[in-house]
């Protein structure tokens, strides 16, 4: 894995811990203003689903850095499999 690709993949998961870091930011601020049960857990729902992938992006970042592909062609079927996998809940 390039420096580069590694760089921006860091950039993708950081981003997206933060966003869930926001998130919840805002569930504390709706709990505070005693909003309606539902309304949190819809919230929090969405706070699971942006660790879960940020847990994907960083086990697909350590495949990606730890497989040495011998040509091309593996590479990308490496490559296709985790896009799947990032996809998969």
């Amino acid at each position: 894995m390039s420096q580069e690709s590694e760089e921006l993949a860091n950039k993708k998961i950081t981003s997206q811990i933060k966003r869930s870091r926001g998130q919840l930011d805002g569930i504390l601020r709706m709990m505070d203003d005693g909003r309606p049960c539902n309304e949190v857990l819809v919230q929090l729902s969405a706070v699971k689903s942006g660790v879960d992938k940020a847990m994907k992006q960083v086990i697909a970042q350590n495949i990606r850095s730890n497989v040495n592909c011998v040509n091309e062609q593996q590479l990308s079927n490496l490559q296709n499999s985790l896009d799947l996998l990032l996809k998969t809940k």
